[in-house]
């Protein structure tokens, strides 16, 4: 979960300043974290966007690039007066770095993509024809273009923040998406230093009412070594999925539990019945069980609402 450092660098950039925050559904600020990434990734990466955005009539934007801990002068060169960037001294992470672009961002709405190649930043031209209805637009993948090994996790992992959500998510942490700011600093202490940014913006427009809406597009083969661990990463994925859900959907974590342990008691309560002719010390540990997981469920749903 976040720590204090999130909240040190909204005081260190100003970011209580009201002028930086405001709403305009023709502005954009886009964050580019980079980690060691090739220059030639970054680059095309910043050409598509610029390209794209200049081809948008009246359209404000700046383009944030984030050096997370390489060092300076592996960022390219070419900034002027909308392409900037920010260098951590040391590698903060992944969730980290898109949050430094944030706060440090001149408009309402934010979008990201990363710095390696896979994504095509020139479809966020078509992003933006949709910011006046939706709250988020996400770039979502076809699971035939992720590389296999990935496929059956990333599935699985969909499945059941889908379940939680009580909805289709059909891409779970897309890393490319345009959203509006202020849902990111509503629930900035959710957000992980991580790779989970993208997971725990996702499960958080999915469980409280926000309009997403889903493009399609093409995934490349990443240019350059990607920096997740498969094993690690994924664990600690469903991990933040699960802790999103006693946070925002609690019985949809508590009920199922609860009915689970339920089942158990009667089936044990029947092998009583027919062995022993009464019901056993472990039918009743199993049923106060249930009852007590189903009433920590209610108590989390009426705290989640206050």
């Amino acid at each position: 979960m976040l720590l204090s450092s999130y909240h040190r660098i909204i005081i260190e950039y100003g970011f209580n300043d009201k002028d930086r925050c405001r709403m305009n559904n023709n502005a954009f600020s886009f964050v580019i974290p980079c980690r060691h990434e090739a220059p030639s990734a970054i680059t095309g990466a910043v050409d598509a966007l610029t390209m794209a955005m200049e081809s948008i009539p009246g359209v404000m934007y700046e383009i944030i690039l984030i050096n997370d801990g390489d060092a300076p002068e592996d960022v390219p060169a070419f900034l002027d007066g909308r392409i900037s960037w920010i260098h951590h001294d040391k590698n903060r992470g992944y969730g980290a770095s898109l949050m430094s672009g944030i706060v440090r961002s001149l408009y309402g709405w934010i979008g990201i993509i990363d710095a390696d190649g896979t994504y095509p930043a020139g479809h966020f031209r078509r992003f933006c024809e949709f910011t006046n209805e939706y709250d988020m637009i996400v770039g979502k993948r076809n699971l035939s273009d992720i590389p296999v090994i990935k496929r059956f996790p990333k599935y699985l992992l969909q499945a059941v923040a889908s379940f939680i959500a009580g909805e289709t998510i059909p891409d779970l942490n897309s890393g490319m998406r345009l959203f509006k700011k202020e849902i990111v600093l509503k629930y900035i202490k959710l957000f992980p230093k991580r790779y989970s940014f993208t997971t725990t913006l996702t499960m958080i427009c999915s469980t409280n009412f926000y309009k997403v809406r889903l493009i399609d597009i093409p995934y490349y083969k990443r240019v350059g070594k990607s920096g997740i661990r498969p094993i690690k990463d994924t664990t600690h994925f469903f991990s933040l999925v699960f802790r999103l859900a006693l946070y925002f959907k609690p019985l949809r974590f508590f009920v199922p539990l609860s009915g689970l342990v339920f089942l158990c008691a009667v089936a044990r309560g029947v092998r009583d019945v027919i062995a022993d002719n009464h019901f056993g010390g472990l039918t009743l540990v199993f049923f106060f069980m249930a009852f007590q997981i189903f009433f920590f469920g209610l108590i989390a749903e009426i705290v989640n609402k206050k």
